[in-house]
């Protein structure tokens, strides 16, 4: 080996040796290249989301019940029944409806408070009576004889 120090080899290929590293380097290197970088696989991943999304979202909605539909879910478009109508009217009218549906909210808060206070009266009272039903069946049976 003529007396050249181990330390000038490159060494990232552990079976080979040589005596020029910019060898081995561009060996490692063209293997590199082969495989890919690591970032290109990210790279190609968001590129085809980039494209893929509005090609999607374009032939979706690009169909006309979709189209019909949210714009309806959505209520884009809503014009009055009639040209001619008051749109004070209306605006009084839906106040009133919304007041009414408070009210009626207000009445089944107190009709499910009313429920619930009398379904735990209950369960007190099932409680209680079965308490005493187990007080009057203790120590019953040939052996112990009854007890009243």
């Amino acid at each position: 080996d003529g007396g050249v120090e181990s330390s000038h080899f490159c060494t990232s290929l552990p079976s080979q040796r040589t005596y020029f590293p910019f060898v081995q380097l561009s060996i490692y290197q063209s293997a590199i290249m082969v495989l890919g970088k690591r970032g290109m696989r990210l790279e190609a991943i968001k590129f085809s989301i980039y494209i893929s999304i509005p090609v999607i979202a374009s032939i979706y909605f690009n169909n006309p019940n979709t189209q019909k539909y949210w714009a309806n879910y959505y209520q884009f478009l809503t014009y009055p029944a009639n040209p001619n109508t008051n749109l004070k009217e209306e605006f009084e009218e839906l106040q009133k409806q919304r007041e009414v549906q408070k009210e009626q909210r207000k009445e089944y808060a107190e009709q499910m408070k009313i429920l619930q206070q009398s379904a735990q009266r209950s369960r007190a009272n099932a409680a209680a009576v079965a308490a005493e039903d187990n007080d009057k069946k203790k120590k019953k049976g040939w052996l112990w004889g009854t007890r009243t």
